[in-house]
């Protein structure tokens, strides 16, 4: 995901991040709706070899002219991430505008994942689920996203996968612990070789489920630090973990946990 080359000295241009991550061995990047480089999402594959996985898309009241344009013009792309946050929950605002994206979504052949996310109106994938359950469109999906189901503390991992996976369209991936000194207060957002969150466990728990589609590894200004040394850290530490799972499955199993 591209929030980790935003950072408190400007945003890395698109070009960079490209070459970065195709020399790191990455296989492709999910871009921020409000890139100012959208117009060059259609070239990216051809010259850096990189898949734009999806954008990245906020909706509050207010946004919604912004979301129209993007849902309606955007090109290079087939995945929108979707967060919602008209509230303190999920409500009929968000459903409204689910209501007119997903038809447009539809004949632009473009899904919608749904994104859990802290402290904004949908935070759990329970509610990722239930408005799965309840619009029941091809079109409509949720990204399991490993940073923010630690950080909303919701635990069950194996009950959530078992309810996500029906709907399941991709997977991000964090070093996280929790900690006031974290996004909004809650967790920090981490290289994959750090914090207290065991993204082996959750590799292994997709393993087990059938799940071979994408991985985004997220970053956040907070991380500090070099942008390209991060990424390589967590591509290593991802590589890592995949060979050893593959090795030995059954270290993923915990035999007791809260979690």
């Amino acid at each position: 995901m591209d929030f980790i080359f935003q950072t408190k000295l400007g945003t890395y241009p698109l070009s960079a991040q490209c070459e970065m991550l195709s020399e790191l061995g990455y296989q492709g990047l999910t871009v921020s709706a409000w890139s100012k480089e959208l117009s060059l999402l259609p070239i990216v594959k051809e010259r850096w070899g990189l898949d734009i996985g999806a954008i990245y898309l906020i909706y509050r009241p207010g946004l919604e002219s912004f979301v129209n344009n993007i849902v309606e013009s955007v090109e290079g792309v087939h995945s929108i991430e979707l967060a919602l946050h008209s509230g303190d929950h999920v409500n009929d605002t968000d459903r409204r505008m689910l209501e007119h994206m997903l038809p447009i979504c539809e004949r632009r052949g473009i899904t919608v994942a749904l994104y859990p996310h802290v402290r904004y109106g949908m935070q759990t994938t329970s509610e990722a689920v239930a408005l799965c359950k309840e619009f029941s469109h091809p079109n409509l999906g949720i990204v399991f996203n490993g940073y923010h189901w630690f950080a909303n503390q919701e635990k069950e991992l194996e009950r959530r996968l078992d309810a996500v996976c029906p709907w399941l369209k991709k997977v991000n991936l964090a070093g996280c612990r929790l900690s006031p000194l974290g996004w909004g207060g809650v967790a920090t957002i981490e290289p994959l070789d750090e914090g207290e969150m065991d993204n082996f466990v959750l590799l292994g728990a997709l393993e087990r489920r059938g799940y071979q589609g994408r991985y985004g590894v997220m970053g956040w200004e907070s991380m500090g630090g070099d942008v390209y040394g991060n990424l390589q850290r967590s591509e290593v530490a991802f590589r890592s973990m995949e060979k050893r799972l593959f090795a030995h499955p059954d270290w993923a199993i915990m035999i007791s946990s809260d979690i």
